[in-house]
């Protein structure tokens, strides 16, 4: 990736301040699936804590054996979820790695496509995988179902080796090493290019921490040349960002973004149309393999921040009653996690931290959209 002509608009990065007033704009707008207004409802389903690799930013509390979620109690998720009243449903399945279910992954798709309580209302599910569970016959079945497939992929196999390593530990039963489990991800990425038949919608989710924070240009390039249709980059949450490492990932984003604009043809970049800043602050729904039913942070985030478990409950699948009464909205959310972590903790730093991060970085798409003549549907807005 080449450096953008010297025409090119300078945007300045935010400021912490101006990425707090950001934040406050976007908890005063609150969620976008939230209100009787919203289109969609999405639920996601934690099919397995079992997962072959340990990628350094995921706080999932992960083992190589299990546990799973019982297949009657993902139908019940399901059950509930279609009790919405929204027009669109969603369902993401989630782990672990769902593959390593997949007589879970495939049931779970059949019975809700089938649901006699969809009454004909748009289903779509995201697949959450790191592709080493991906093979002809599983990626043949998925181009026949209405899917975007979320692959884990952060560049290269170095990066790979590096921040998405085998698990190792004492109850390892995965039985190939980096090299070929690398070969393995690779080998599925070739099988999404070249299915032959209906086109698969499936893009890279890639994720720097802070130590890669000056790597978000090589990500993006290793994506385009590869051929990925689509790509999100992301920092990693429930991290301390230095103000060096802040301002090197914000510093990076915008290069890309700004190429990106002047060189069209490359993998769609969903930076520029999510709306799901700060990320910090999902407000999706999750059930837990034993029907627990949280916000998703109590998971994403449960061995950095094990209190937002109970900060996040919101019952069980088996006493709800109705689906969409159960989201909170933003600010509910920001208030609960700040306050589950002690005030002067480490733990309250990186959520004020992650919170304005997110924040920053949709102020700066704002500015970069708004100095390219990009039209943006995002909701926050530079004042």
């Amino acid at each position: 990736m080449s450096a953008p002509p010297t025409t090119a608009p300078t945007v300045a990065l935010p400021t912490p301040a101006e990425a707090r007033e950001n934040l406050r704009r976007i908890l005063a707008r609150g969620s976008v699936n939230l209100g009787a207004v919203s289109g969609i409802e999405r639920l996601l389903l934690m099919v397995t804590r079992s997962c072959h690799l340990r990628c350094g930013y995921c706080f999932v509390d992960k083992t190589e054996t299990g546990p799973s979620m019982p297949r009657e109690t993902a139908r019940r998720a399901i059950d509930l979820l279609m009790r919405s009243e929204r027009p669109k449903l969603e369902i993401q399945l989630f782990g672990g790695e769902p593959t390593a279910r997949w007589d879970l992954v495939t049931d779970a798709m059949t019975y809700a496509g089938d649901h006699p309580a969809r009454d004909g209302r748009d289903l779509h599910f995201v697949l959450t995988t790191n592709g080493v569970g991906l093979d002809g016959e599983r990626v043949a079945w998925l181009a026949d179902q209405p899917v975007t497939l979320l692959f884990s992929l952060d560049g290269d196999e170095a990066a790979h080796r590096r921040y998405r390593p085998v698990h190792r530990g004492p109850d390892a039963t995965w039985p190939e090493d980096d090299a070929q489990t690398w070969a393995r991800i690779d080998r599925a990425v070739d099988l999404l290019l070249s299915h032959p038949g209906r086109p698969i919608n499936w893009f890279a989710n890639i994720v720097l921490p802070p130590a890669a924070a000056d790597e978000v240009e090589a990500r993006y390039r290793w994506a385009r040349a590869r051929g990925v249709p689509a790509v999100q980059l992301n920092y990693a949450v429930g991290m301390l960002w230095d103000a060096r490492a802040t301002s090197t990932f914000l510093a990076g984003l915008a290069r890309v973004l700004l190429y990106d604009h002047q060189h069209p043809g490359g993998p769609r970049l969903f930076n520029w149309a999510s709306d799901c800043e700060p990320v910090m602050l999902s407000d999706d729904l999750i059930v837990d393999v034993d029907g627990t039913l949280l916000h998703d942070g109590a998971i994403f985030l449960e061995r950095r921040f094990p209190a937002l478990r109970e900060a996040y409950s919101r019952g069980h699948i088996d006493t709800a009653t109705a689906f969409d009464p159960l989201r909170w909205d933003l600010a509910t959310i920001f208030e609960r996690m700040v306050e589950s972590a002690p005030k002067g903790s480490p733990e309250r730093k990186i959520i004020l931290h992650n919170a304005w991060l997110g924040a920053a970085v949709d102020l700066l798409i704002q500015r970069l959209a708004r100095a390219l003549g990009r039209s943006l549907s995002r909701g926050a807005t530079d004042a």
